[in-house]
């Protein structure tokens, strides 16, 4: 295609680092850096933008089809598939590894030719989720860049597995199964994800969640992992680890009430699972990461 290079800088309010990595490949591009704090302005790109941020703390706004605008913020590994001519805008609040993708609209619609035997497709948005496929693609590319000098056949084969995945896990107009269409949709996944926000100490088994979202738990849980990358059990045990981190560094509680107001049984139980999480007990996290004097009871 003709090169993309401007897309990284459409809406960029903050300089680009200075050891960022653009990589033109034949139909595609591949921007990566370790990603200051920055702020994208709302801007549309003319190609298939997908932006991997890998240890990152991200917001973004996007505007729909009926003009609409939605938001989400999310902390952790996330993936944004980004249509061409949807308004959108970022803000990375911390440094993190970034990658973004561009690809032509020639370049996936010879691909969906050959694997979908149709040279038509609709991409699905899809805006700050979990896709551990595309997750460890994005951080081979990273590594690849880190040497500043990136083999084109490695390239072109990591571009071509991250198109043919798109094309198959999130190709509105493909005639997949429909949990691999449309995932939970936006406003029933703002709906249970807030729900588990706000009720991390109570019950979140799949039943409770699946009453939020309306849907029956086998299917919920199907939809959820599509829209996620996570099941329903793996997501709510990330955000209580998440929530307890952030109580150990910022609240001088006990222990047991850390695990309490974190949805866990027992002080045993958090240790074990945050141990599981992070290879470290929660008393050593908060030795190493509390920003107040640690509680003289336990």
């Amino acid at each position: 295609m003709a090169s993309c290079q401007h897309s990284i800088l459409a809406g960029a309010e903050d300089p680009l680092p200075s050891q960022h990595v653009w990589f033109e490949g034949n139909g595609y591009g591949i921007y990566a850096a370790d990603q200051p704090r920055s702020r994208w302005r709302e801007h549309t790109h003319d190609c298939v933008q997908v932006s991997i941020g890998l240890e990152a703390r991200v917001f973004m706004e996007w505007r729909t089809d009926s003009h609409s605008l939605d938001r989400s913020e999310v902390n952790g590994n996330v993936v944004a598939v980004i249509p061409p001519g949807e308004p959108h805008r970022t803000l990375w609040k911390r440094q993190a590894i970034l990658i973004h993708i561009y690809f032509s609209n020639q370049f996936l619609s010879s691909l969906a030719g050959r694997i979908l035997h149709a040279g038509r497709f609709a991409l699905q948005a899809v805006h700050l989720v979990r896709d551990p496929l595309i997750e460890e693609l994005g951080r081979a590319l990273y590594r690849e860049c880190e040497a500043h000098s990136i083999d084109r056949h490695y390239a072109d084969s990591v571009a071509t597995v991250l198109a043919t995945h798109l094309l198959r896990a999130y190709n509105a107009s493909a005639a997949l199964p429909s949990d691999l269409r449309g995932g939970l949709g936006p406003a029933r996944e703002r709906r249970v994800r807030k729900y588990i926000e706000q009720s991390l100490q109570r019950d979140l088994s799949i039943e409770a969640l699946a009453r939020v979202a309306g849907l029956s738990p086998a299917y919920f849980a199907s939809l959820f992992r599509q829209a996620t990358g996570f099941t329903p059990h793996e997501f709510v045990s990330r955000r209580r680890i998440e929530r307890a981190q952030e109580l150990l560094t910022n609240a001088d509680l006990p222990l047991i009430e850390v695990a309490h107001r974190c949805g866990f049984a027992s002080q045993s139980q958090f240790t074990t699972v945050f141990r599981r999480f992070t290879g470290i007990t929660p008393a050593r996290f908060r030795t190493e990461h509390a920003t107040v004097p640690e509680p003289r009871t336990q």
